[in-house]
């Protein structure tokens, strides 16, 4: 689709958006569009459901979490989840600028992609099914969120695989509880830097035992340029328009017809490889029907990158697209069975798919120009089709008072891609449309006049490339309230058809001091799968690994929680310890260890504005140390260290100053050791509202494979600080977002390897930028409307 056709839809959507106002104004609610803050006494009463998967108080909840309210949103002005997770503590966080959104690494596990939280919508699981990531980008709507609970820790022993190191839950209204025999419809449309443009809209309502909820989001920008980021020796047109390097991909006599030269380039929805595009298009739509105890609904996603600075420029064209999509279409029954029996059943059908353009020259020599350079070219389609059928039944028995048992059962069987469907690739790739004859003929030569174009893959996987999983689990809880005591024991089995079973069990104390005091000690474990991405989607540039097995998780924790007048104190110490470490290589690789210290701060004061409401806030403080008994020594270019199944090799192999089967007990690299958020909200008046807030990170070895790590660089500490205004006017409201507000010039981590190097002079060293550059200032206004 071009860009003229993704506007014409941006278009639709805005003009459909209008007709629903006017055709809603009739059902206008009594309920004021403002920007209503919780106390702080009623934020420690708010009712969670990520913690047991039952409803109960924040004060109660057996674990660690953050909430983020519908005014939060509001008042900052988040218009997409990846800007509330950089806001986030525990969090350590790579925005690529490229594909797939941000990268985040909770509470210090540094992972190729955001594989190791579970990501919810209203309960739902929808981490992708091939790459198993939370895709954390603009592909949700916000309009229609109440609250997003944020749990920290291994949570396996009531949500089973994947639960590892946290949960981001998106709970969004219900038009049964806020519009009771109503109808509303709100929007929010948004315009920003770099030709972004967005709708965000919100429709719902009830009648007697009828409710339906909608919201949907359309996402449209150009993103950054080159001359928008911090500079990055490898992000550079000269090095997209280099022909020595990249020959026909960007010089084709083939193609010649196409323009005045002798040689054209070849393009990607219009955009001429060999200059920096990087275009991105992302939808969303969450919707639910409801009638008495049964509720019908969808979950769906759709997002299209560019590769932007993600990876080296004289390895990857960045304006090739790239698509991640899912589809969830469920069948909810809630029933009280009796006063003390509640049943919930799910039913649900969910397919996940990825894949696209990738434009690639890989280095057969370190020349950057001149006769000496050798690049072979590639310009191939790829594709993954994954599918699951779930059955899953949850029992709520308040058997008294004093005593709630809870327990579950789950069905799910896959059928997911096994090796990635690339054609126009190596001759030893996958290719659905190949033939012996046409293995590897995609393949060209930097000197070469023309790069010959392969079919796409076929639309249809080859059953031969398909693998068939069955997930089967239970699990059982029981929660007492004893006197000034909240004790909770659980215990989950799990079986798969590959790896086959796992038990993780789980406990937690929780000790009521006084009204304002509580002590919280839990203990949590949790197993992770392998993803079918590091079993089976290998390929010649990445090893694939079937005899991969899951990582295990065990965390200890003490939390303290405090409520002053004016302050809301949360305090969190834990250490965890992580077994069968699956690195980006698809190998099983030691362990690793992690100690930390969370501090989650609110605050409420009076303000000294006349007539306004209360200055509200929050600071946080992350303190993490994460290390691990694997190291890689980049002399060798070799993993080495406890859990290398090869060391013994390497020591015979090779004469080294240390044992490379030894503990290397090393800094992991890519987690900051401290981090502070922060941010405060100043109400001028009733219709005025001023938000500004700020993210500290401090200076942090890189990860352990990352090529500048061996030189001892550090990725340096940064300072954000972004800004929003809002003014409303009955019934709309206006806000005006600056990011980035000083201009800051810094990097994220790079992902994945983050094998590039630094020296510019030269071919980089490996994939994926050692350094990622971050954005400049930029801006973003909101125009929001509630009918």
């Amino acid at each position: 689709m071009t860009p003229k056709h993704h506007k014409q839809n941006l278009t639709a959507l805005l003009l459909s958006g209008t007709i629903l106002v006017h055709s809603g104004s009739h059902a206008q609610n009594d309920e004021p569009y403002k920007l209503q803050n919780i106390s702080l006494e009623d934020l420690l009463n708010l009712t969670v459901s990520s913690a047991s998967g039952i409803e109960e108080t924040l004060r109660d909840a057996p674990a660690a979490m953050v909430i983020i309210t519908s005014a939060n949103i509001k008042q900052r002005g988040y218009t997409s989840l990846d800007e509330i997770i950089l806001d986030l503590p525990g969090f350590d966080s790579t925005v690529t600028n490229g594909n797939g959104g941000v990268i985040t690494y909770q509470r210090g596990y540094r992972t190729p992609l955001t594989q190791r939280t579970l990501m919810l919508v209203n309960g739902i699981v929808d981490n992708h099914l091939w790459y198993h990531e939370a895709t954390l980008s603009k592909n949700y709507p916000l309009s229609n969120i109440d609250r997003i609970e944020v749990l920290y820790g291994p949570v396996g022993a009531v949500y089973g695989p994947n639960a590892f190191l946290g949960i981001i839950n998106l709970i969004t209204l219900d038009a049964k509880d806020t519009h009771q025999n109503d109808d509303f419809f709100k929007v929010n449309i948004q315009t920003g830097s770099y030709d972004t443009q967005s709708v965000d809209l919100t429709a719902g309502g009830n009648s007697d035992h009828f409710t339906y909820n909608l919201s949907a989001k359309y996402y449209l920008s150009d993103e950054a340029g080159i001359d928008d980021l911090s500079p990055w020796g490898f992000v550079s047109n000269d090095l997209l328009s280099n022909r020595d390097i990249w020959g026909p991909v960007i010089y084709d006599t083939a193609l010649a017809n196409n323009c005045s030269a002798d040689g054209c380039p070849h393009s990607s929805n219009n955009n001429d490889f060999g200059s920096y595009h990087d275009p991105q298009r992302e939808w969303g739509i969450l919707a639910d029907v409801s009638f008495k105890d049964f509720t019908l609904g969808v979950i769906t996603w759709d997002m299209r990158h560019g590769w932007g600075p993600q990876y080296p420029h004289d390895r990857a064209q960045p304006g090739a697209e790239w698509y991640r999509n899912s589809e969830q279409y469920y069948l909810r029954h809630t029933v009280d069975f009796n006063e003390q029996l509640q049943i919930n059943t799910l039913v649900l059908s969910r397919t996940s798919g990825n894949g696209g353009y990738w434009v690639e020259a890989f280095p057969g020599s370190n020349a950057l120009s001149g006769p000496d350079v050798v690049s072979y070219l590639t310009i191939s389609d790829w594709r993954t089709h994954n599918k699951s059928w779930l059955f899953k039944q949850d029992y709520e028995f308040g058997y008294s008072d004093t005593l709630i048992i809870s327990g579950g059962i789950k069905l799910e069987d896959k059928e997911l891609t096994k090796a990635y469907d690339a054609c126009g690739y190596y001759a030893e790739t996958f290719c659905s449309s190949d033939t012996p004859e046409t293995a590897g003929d995609g393949v060209a030569l930097n000197t070469d006049s023309t790069i010959n174009i392969q079919p796409d893959t076929l639309s249809k996987m080859p059953d031969e490339n398909l693998a068939n999983l069955t997930d089967r689990g239970a699990y059982l809880q029981a929660i007492w309230s004893i006197d000034d005591w909240r004790v909770n024991a659980g215990i989950r089995y799990d079986r798969n058809s590959l790896y086959g079973s796992t038990v993780n069990p789980r406990a937690s104390a929780i000790y009521y001091l006084s009204d304002k005091s509580t002590i919280k000690l839990l203990y949590g474990t949790a197993f992770q799968e392998p993803a079918p991405i590091q079993l089976w989607g290998g390929w010649s540039g990445r090893a694939a690994n079937p005899n991969l097995k899951p990582e295990e998780a065990k965390n200890l924790e003490l939390i303290y929680m405090y409520q002053q007048d004016n302050w809301l104190h949360d305090l969190s110490l834990f250490t965890a310890r992580y077994d069968n470490v699956i690195k980006e290589e698809a190998e099983n690789a030691g362990k690793r260890s992690t100690i930390g210290l969370e501090y989650r701060g609110k605050f409420q004061f009076d303000n000294f504005i006349e007539g306004a409401s209360n200055i509200t806030g929050h600071l946080y403080y992350t303190y993490t140390k994460s290390k691990s008994s694997v190291s890689y020594d980049h002399e060798l270019d070799l993993w080495v260290g406890q859990g290398i199944e090869n060391c013994h090799e390497i020591a015979a192999s090779n004469t080294l100053s240390y044992d490379p089967c030894s503990d290397m007990n090393i800094d992991l690299g890519d987690i900051s050791p401290h981090k502070i958020n922060a941010s405060i909200n100043v109400p001028i008046a009733e219709s005025f509202n001023v938000n500004v807030k700020a993210n500290w990170v401090a200076s942090k070895r890189l990860y352990l494979r990352n090529a500048l790590r061996a030189k001892g660089r550090k990725n340096d500490e940064y300072l954000t600080v972004d800004a929003n205004i809002s003014y409303r006017f009955e019934p709309f409201q206006i806000g005006l977002k600056v990011k980035n507000l000083f201009d800051e010039r810094y990097y994220h981590s790079g992902a994945e390897a983050a094998a590039s190097g630094d020296d510019f002079e030269h071919r980089s060293q490996g994939w994926a930028n050692s350094l990622i550059p971050q954005t400049r200032r930029n801006f973003m206004v909101t125009l929001s409307m509630r009918f």
